[in-house]
């Protein structure tokens, strides 16, 4: 005998439970891994956005993002990016030790790019699901690769790339040609200058960008072996130090006068740098900011060394650093 078909009517509806139930399971997977891969990759997926808004938390962060011409990005700075002038416009979210929070979030950010320092801040950012890009400036390497890192952030890659091997590019074509190699003490900061003594310097040490560039131009830093990026050292131990040139820089006092900076060292006549007259006093906040304008900074120490081997040339005091 042939058994004919069931009919639809001879189903039941406990025939469909197997198959729901698989449809079901499958369902509550697929949302699962949806949803979880999401939260995962959700910081990535901020990062990729066309056209990101970005909050910048360093003056040379602001500035690399504007030299790279993507400041159309920029939706928030920090209360000490001052350069260029158009960025003071911007929305301020605090400074390195008092972030404000609350106006971060306001600013609905998709990266922030900031300071490996910035710990507690950074926390703060993953927490709330906040794209983060961290750099690391405190070498010429460093530097350079910051500002491809920006540019990559920014959706600017290429120009990144080609703007940090710009500034290494121009950097490597000045040449230097001296008597001997000088001992460079770098001054970062000083109590009360102007005041016609020296007291508590802060220097630049071996493990900065600044000990970088004064070897980049053939002198050796008069710091040579501390632990500390930025030592600090009283008139006693400056003595010992026995530096041919003294660079004192007054990166956050643009209004002092360089020849009463200058003039606090006459204090220690015994210097060789004192008695030459190569001590040379720098103004400009660009001075302590380690981003495209670095090369700024390089052409200053040029300037310096340069003017200090045309003394110990001629043994002669008379000129003057302008």
């Amino acid at each position: 005998m042939i058994k004919r078909p069931a009919k639809t009517s001879d189903f039941t509806p406990n025939d469909y439970r197997p198959a729901c139930y698989r449809w079901l399971i499958w369902s509550i997977i697929i949302v699962y891994v949806f949803c979880f891969n999401c939260k995962k990759n959700r910081e990535l997926l901020r990062l990729n956005t066309p056209k990101p808004r970005i909050i910048s938390f360093a003056p040379s962060i602001t500035e690399t993002i504007y030299a790279l011409g993507a400041q159309e990005h920029l939706v928030g700075v920090t209360d000490f990016c001052t350069y260029p002038p158009e960025a003071v416009q911007l929305p301020r979210v605090g400074g390195y030790i008092n972030p404000n929070y609350e106006q971060i979030l306001s600013l609905k950010p998709d990266i922030t790019i900031l300071l490996k320092e910035h710990g507690s801040l950074i926390a703060f950012l993953e927490q709330h699901k906040i794209g983060v890009v961290k750099i690391d400036n405190e070498n010429l390497a460093g530097i350079f690769s910051s500002i491809s890192r920006i540019g990559a952030a920014c959706g600017l890659k290429e120009r990144g790339d080609s703007l940090a091997a710009g500034i290494e590019s121009a950097m490597k074509m000045t040449t230097v040609s001296l008597s001997r190699k000088p001992k460079i003490l770098f001054c970062v900061g000083r109590d009360k200058p102007g005041s016609g003594t020296i007291g508590k310097v802060f220097l630049a040490g071996p493990r900065t960008f600044y000990s970088e560039l004064i070897m980049r131009l053939g002198g050796e830093n008069a710091v040579s072996d501390s632990v500390f990026a930025y030592p600090s050292v009283a008139g006693e131990g400056i003595i010992h130090l026995v530096p041919d040139i003294i660079i004192d820089v007054m990166a956050s006092n643009k209004l002092m006068d360089p020849s009463k900076v200058s003039a606090d060292w006459n204090e220690l006549g015994m210097l060789p740098a004192v008695k030459l007259g190569a001590v040379y006093a720098i103004t400009g906040n660009y001075i302590s900011i380690p981003g495209p304008r670095i090369v700024k900074i390089f052409n200053d120490l040029h300037r310096c060394i340069n003017d200090w081997n045309v003394r110990i040339t001629l043994g002669s005091a008379c000129l003057r650093f302008k």
